[in-house]
């Protein structure tokens, strides 16, 4: 490993490192959410919650219109020229935007609430629950813009705090509503995270340093065209991915029960929650750094090989601890009632490989302003995910989802490579194909292990798990001069 990518390597460890804190605590948080709905009301209950969460995810997409996400890259490319108007203006357009667009969504999802609980639950006297989400969706949408700005302005210690206390106030409301409320506090699960991330973030935004507060709309008018031009495509993008998770839950839900969505949206949580943990964590300093640099083509493929690097080393152990224990997994986040949703995990663990490994190619796209381009490539996704559970629902019954999830991103992987290729003369560095080809050939040898008897699934699962983690930590110090048999770092 040559000095700059040892120092490239270094910074993105030490940036995850903070947020990965942040993770850690909603990991933790959301599992012991997830335990008590799932050990005092059961599977049903974690099927509408996970309904009612694709309702408020789609409605503040729709609302949000990706003003997040464009305002995280226009005030990183701001700030790194030193545009410190740009800044100003970006800022108090996307609050501003943000809070009349959360208004308007939450409103919209008001009036029709009994339309949609009918088509989502199949029962309009859900219609209250779904007003509820109204609240949620405003809220979600105002804490997004809110930590969009503390991200662009790399504020990482900030984020994390809020995050922190975001998860651990949604926790304490949830465990404290469904404890006295039973099945009614499964709305607080849902939309108390967003509230308390709201006041949180807006309690460190007053913090930061003062900005012209008299700009009229007129002053703004520049601003939020660019913040609309490509958050429209970010909010397309987000549409597509939120009303295809609803889509395929409501499939299942009509073909199999809502027993069933529940199995999948605990497989779902699992595999959220432990990529969460590394994806958030790396996102939030990845991507202003990678729009700093986005129109220099090998820093960008430089720095993207790095992050490939750096998430495959860091998940990938996760990732195959994980599948070998999910039915240990499962029964400690979840219960004993709840074991049809080992067989999606395991197919959703080896999908996850490829994920992580696309995961960082596709900010080539966003760094660079490429929003149609990296809509089409999202919606692909997504296309092809709907299609292969609507085929597979008849035949394979619920693992079909665990199955469409791993063909998915096995096809994607491919397809995005090409595009990175073609864009921006993005090349795989050989030393990251061959980790991700290793942790594949892991993968497939525990998944072929649970086929044994006895203790040998387990005993191999963990020999594996152990040998890359060891790998991984050793390489994780090595970027980071900390081997302790380095004489070189004595002293530092």
């Amino acid at each position: 490993m040559t000095k700059e990518e040892k120092n490239a390597t270094g910074q993105i460890f030490k940036a995850t490192a903070i947020m990965g804190g942040a993770s850690a605590v909603s990991i933790v948080t959301g599992v012991v959410k997830n335990k008590v709905i799932a050990v005092l009301l059961g599977p049903e209950c974690i099927g509408l919650m996970g309904l009612l969460q694709a309702v408020l995810n789609t409605a503040e997409t729709l609302a949000g219109m990706g003003l997040a996400t464009s305002g995280i890259r226009q005030i990183a490319d701001a700030q790194s020229q030193g545009n410190a108007s740009e800044v100003a203006q970006t800022r108090h357009a996307l609050r501003r935007a943000s809070f009349a667009l959360g208004l308007l969504g939450a409103l919209f999802l008001i009036i029709f609430r009994e339309p949609v609980a009918t088509l989502v639950l199949g029962d309009k006297s859900y219609a209250g629950a779904i007003a509820w989400m109204a609240v949620g969706a405003w809220a979600t949408v105002i804490a997004g813009a809110q930590t969009a700005i503390l991200n662009g302005l790399r504020r990482l210690g900030d984020l994390a705090r809020a995050y922190i206390f975001s998860a651990l106030g949604g926790m304490l409301f949830t465990v404290l509503a469904v404890w006295q409320w039973g099945e009614k506090g499964v709305i607080a699960a849902v939309i108390s995270t967003p509230l308390v991330l709201m006041v949180v973030s807006w309690w460190f935004m007053v913090k930061l340093p003062s900005t012209s507060a008299h700009l009229s709309w007129t002053d703004l008018r520049q601003p939020l065209r660019k913040l609309f031009n490509l958050g429209f495509t970010f909010m397309i993008t987000s549409l597509t991915k939120v009303a295809t998770q609803l889509a395929v839950r409501i499939m299942i839900t009509q073909t199999l029960g809502i027993a069933a969505a529940g199995y999948f949206q605990a497989a779902w949580s699992i595999s959220l929650l432990y990529l969460g943990f590394i994806l958030e964590a790396m996102g939030k300093d990845y991507y202003p750094r990678l729009t700093a640099v986005n129109k220099d083509r090998e820093t960008t493929n430089n720095l993207v090989n790095e992050q490939i690097r750096a998430i495959l080393l860091l998940a990938g152990p996760v990732i195959l601890g994980t599948l070998t224990l999910t039915a240990q997994v499962v029964q400690i986040i979840y219960s004993g009632a709840f074991s049809n949703t080992v067989v999606i995990l395991q197919w959703l663990c080896i999908g996850d490989l490829f994920k992580i490994a696309s995961w960082p190619v596709t900010f080539i796209l966003v760094a660079q302003g490429r929003g149609s381009l990296f809509f089409a490539t999202e919606f692909f996704w997504h296309l092809v995910f709907l299609g292969l559970v609507w085929g597979g629902l008849p035949i394979w019954q619920i693992k079909a989802a665990g199955i469409a999830y791993l063909l998915t991103f096995f096809i994607y992987f491919w397809a995005l490579w090409l595009i990175a290729y073609r864009v921006n003369r993005f090349a795989w560095r050989k030393k990251n194909l061959l980790l991700l080809a290793v942790l594949l050939g892991c993968a497939l040898a525990i998944a072929w292990g649970k086929s044994l008897p006895g203790v040998w699934p387990l005993a191999l699962g963990l020999t594996l798990t152990a040998i890359m983690g060891a790998f991984s930590m050793a390489s994780i110090a090595r970027s980071l001069g900390r081997l302790p048999w380095n004489k070189n770092t004595r002293g530092t």
